[in-house]
């Protein structure tokens, strides 16, 4: 029986509930250690003067602190977690044999810093793991050779402290604001998804602009931290103030968030945010588009050394695919609009050309790529809706059939880069 829309967005919501718990856990557990040896964490909020948004100049309310992660020798392999996997970032591992470990490396994050024993398994190279993701994937590249870069289009970006001079988005940055941001320094977060989104080698729309809101959603107590997301609501507004103070020719059409919600403290409040950025025009992305939009963001996962310009290498992401190959009728393609987002490089937060590589990325990474889609389309198609967008977007995307342990499955609807140009062109 074919289910409701309300049926297909309970299901969903289950999964990415669980995405989101996930990683809320993580940060309760490094907050609740740092807070233990007497770190307090006072949110800041400051802002970029009227005039320099007026006069569309760069302004940036503060620099953040960044430099060299040291984790040294490590002297026993890690058990893989279900936010980084096999975490060899920055570790010295040259002194292990790891050609054994071909399934755990599988799941690896790592980054160039990572000291590398000369024993490997041959199916995994992390020079050519590293460049591979790198690639956007699906034909974003071929696009940027023809011109189409996100010239022209301005997007925001809402999430953790930023290393603000990496080279992967550094020319791109136009602002950087603070709305009760408690990081002290830059984080990891910030920078994959600037770079995902804008990045020189990474990023789907290298020439967008980026203004950027670090911010917290939530406060922070003694081994703990509770979910507020009225600052969440309150950094969308904010980029919507910002719109009204710039030029007219350099508005902000789209807003990267790569955070959920469903029924937290403030999540009334990021709906109502988010209506008034539909009313102004701005597409609002975030990791529960099903609720506000009709459809729901996924990501896809691929094998490290599989081809990212190939859709057939792509298959369900590594947080969901359990739950794909065990209810695959619960995955419309009508619904699910799916793009890259395991098995991604991006910038590292450590310094100013560092970089990073993730086996499992997370929702996180799938909103900066297709707000970055989204900047490559209103370059073609200035007066693009995110309706029409969301609309082209499933009508030329594409339903991958493979089978697994001798049965079928069909996974989509997902994106095709050049179709959907093509289509928002030819309207």
């Amino acid at each position: 029986m074919k289910k409701t829309k309300k049926e297909k967005t309970k299901t969903m919501k289950v999964i990415k509930r669980v995405a989101i718990a996930i990683i809320t856990v993580v940060f309760v557990l490094i907050i609740g250690s740092v807070a233990m040896i007497g770190w307090q964490f006072r949110p800041v909020t400051g802002q970029v003067a009227d005039t320099v948004y007026r006069n569309g100049e760069k302004g940036f309310f503060r620099q953040e602190a960044y430099g060299p992660w040291k984790r040294g020798e490590l002297k026993e392999l890690p058990q893989a977690d279900e936010n980084m996997g096999f975490d060899l970032r920055s570790y010295d591992v040259s002194a292990f044999d790891l050609t054994g470990e071909k399934d755990s490396l599988q799941k690896a994050a790592f980054n160039n810093t990572t000291v590398w024993p000369e024993k490997l398994p041959e199916e995994f190279d992390p020079d050519k793991i590293m460049e591979l993701g790198k690639n956007p994937g699906l034909g974003i590249r071929s696009l940027h050779e023809e011109g189409i870069t996100g010239k022209g289009v301005n997007i925001a970006i809402v999430d953790q402290g930023l290393n603000l001079d990496h080279t992967e988005y550094g020319d791109n940055l136009m602002s950087y604001e603070l709305l009760h941001s408690c990081d002290t320094q830059a984080q990891m977060h910030g920078s994959a998804v600037t770079s995902i989104a804008v990045g020189e080698d990474c990023g789907v729309a290298p020439d967008a602009k980026v203004y950027y809101i670090s911010s917290t959603f939530g406060k922070y107590s003694f081994l703990d931290f509770d979910i507020d997301l009225n600052y969440m609501a309150d950094s969308i507004e904010r980029v919507l103030a910002i719109n009204e103070l710039l030029p007219m020719d350099e508005k902000i059409k789209v807003i990267s968030i790569s955070r959920g919600f469903y029924d937290e403290k403030g999540s009334v409040e990021t709906r109502e945010a988010i209506d008034h950025a539909k009313e102004a025009g701005v597409f609002v992305i975030s990791t529960s588009t099903e609720e506000n939009y009709p459809f729901s963001l996924m990501g896809l996962g691929r094998g490290l050394m599989d081809d990212p310009e190939d859709v057939s290498s792509y298959r369900p992401g590594l947080f969901w695919a359990d739950y794909f190959y065990e209810n695959p009728e619960e995955y419309d393609p009508n619904f699910m609009l799916l793009v890259p987002m395991d098995a991604r490089a991006y910038a590292g937060w450590t310094g100013v050309e560092d970089y990073e590589f993730g086996a499992n990325g997370g929702l996180s990474w799938s909103v900066p790529w297709i707000a970055g889609m989204y900047a490559l389309c209103l370059q073609v198609d200035d007066e693009l809706t995110p309706e029409l967008f969301i609309r082209k977007a499933f009508e030329t995307g594409t339903v991958n059939i493979f089978e697994k342990d001798g049965k079928e499955y069909r996974l989509g609807t997902i994106i095709n880069p050049a179709e959907l140009i093509k289509a928002i062109k030819d309207k």
